[in-house]
């Protein structure tokens, strides 16, 4: 036999091919581990990086505890046979509690229905809240839908769609309401201003004076708004409660604009927007005491108003009597019970810093109560039974709460039609 080594003697050969075949198998059983035994998820338990900001909106494990935390399932708790259980207030759903918290901390004192007195100014501050349904506390509308109700839109001129500023002055947007009033302020009309994402639903207009930053509050806009050179449009279809000669009665402070049966119906307040002039102390040049014969050419051309205006001058509308004349009459139109009317209401603020309204509706050939004045308390425009917030308080005209209530109608119409 041929010489053997040492290692060959103690069976080195064998004990190689041992271990390669050993250190095989190892191998392939790793391999095999890692196939069978999967990868750990990354911990996802905050959603706000270091810097603060949140997680990425694409990534679908984020989106689903957004959702999860966003909207938990609560199931309903029932006690048996419990008394004196206290369960916390249900948290308010818009910010529309911030009416009581306006920039002047006021709202104004004094108003109401029939025998109600009030005086001008601003008075003790108000926590107006969140509608409850019924619209009595957000004088701007219902939070809810409402199918018995104008659809109300906020506009604010001082900004575009994207958010980037007009450096509309209050002279512009008086030219600019001229054109808004001529094209009949349809949808499209306002394309290119500011939105308001929260739409409001109105069934009367009787809002005493107040801080003109109520309405951006009360469309839940006043964060991005400045309370000055803003619009909102109510819309919708109504019929007349029986049929009839009717005209409208009301001022505003600063714009109001009445379309009814696609035609221009009332136009007046401290701004007359068809002409796009300010009103303030022209009231003898409106009541024909002077005579203005080109703004009688201008009133006749561009507005339903025609000189001399004839106006209601209650007791409890001083500031109005006096600054542009008192609730001014609009001309008259007939209306037949169960045929609907297209409806627009127009109004808005220009120079900021109070805000009032007031839509009354005359029947004619109805004798009214007289105020002590001698002026009609008439019936508000209304569309429901409800009453304005009793706990607004200040200058507006009195108004008779039985009148009757004219009925809103869905026609699913384009308001750019």
């Amino acid at each position: 036999p041929a010489h053997r080594t040492t290692w060959q003697k103690l069976g080195g050969n064998s004990l190689s091919i041992s271990l390669i075949l050993h250190g095989m198998l190892v191998v392939i059983g790793v391999i095999w581990i890692f196939q069978i035994i999967p990868q750990p998820e990354p911990k996802a338990i905050s959603f706000l990086g270091k810097s603060g900001g949140t997680a990425s909106a694409a990534d679908p494990k984020m989106q689903v505890k957004r959702v999860q935390m966003a909207q938990p399932n609560l199931s309903r708790i029932v006690a048996k046979d419990a008394t004196g259980i206290s369960l916390p207030e249900p948290e308010k759903l818009t910010r529309i509690t911030s009416l009581g918290g306006l920039s002047s901390g006021t709202l104004a004192v004094g108003q109401g229905g029939i025998g109600n007195g009030g005086g001008p100014g601003l008075g003790s501050a108000l926590d107006i809240g969140m509608s409850d349904g019924s619209g009595a506390k957000n004088p701007f509308g219902m939070v809810n839908p409402d199918k018995g109700a104008l659809v109300g839109t906020f506009y604010d001129l001082k900004q575009t769609s994207d958010r980037e500023p007009t450096h509309m002055t209050d002279d512009q947007m008086r030219s600019e309401l001229k054109e808004i009033v001529r094209r009949g302020f349809k949808e499209k009309v306002f394309a290119k201003y500011f939105k308001a994402p929260r739409t409001l639903y109105q069934t009367k207009l009787q809002i005493p004076i107040l801080s003109a930053d109520g309405a951006p509050a009360a469309f839940e806009c006043d964060k991005e708004v400045q309370p000055k050179r803003w619009l909102v449009v109510y819309r919708g279809a109504v019929q007349a409660p029986k049929s009839g000669r009717y005209r409208f009665v009301g001022a505003c402070d600063d714009i109001m604009v009445v379309r009814f049966n696609n035609r221009p119906v009332f136009d007046y307040g401290y701004t007359i927007a068809g002409v796009g002039a300010t009103n303030y102390g022209r009231s003898a040049e409106m009541s024909g005491a002077t005579q203005n014969s080109e703004l009688a050419k201008e009133l006749r051309k561009l507005t339903p108003m025609r000189l001399p205006i004839s106006f209601y001058k209650y007791t409890q509308t001083p500031t109005y009597n006096q600054n542009i004349g008192g609730m001014a009459i609009g001309p008259e139109f007939d209306a037949k019970a169960g045929q609907t009317y297209p409806i627009e209401i127009l109004i808005g603020e220009i120079p900021g810093g109070s805000f009032g309204v007031s839509l009354l509706i005359e029947e004619m050939g109805v004798n009214y109560q007289k105020d002590p004045g001698g002026a009609p308390i008439l019936p508000l425009f209304r569309l429901d039974h409800s009453l304005p917030n009793p706990d607004l308080k200040g200058e507006a005209p009195p108004f008779d709460p039985t009148g009757l209530p004219w009925k809103s109608v869905q026609t699913g119409v384009n308001p750019d039609i």
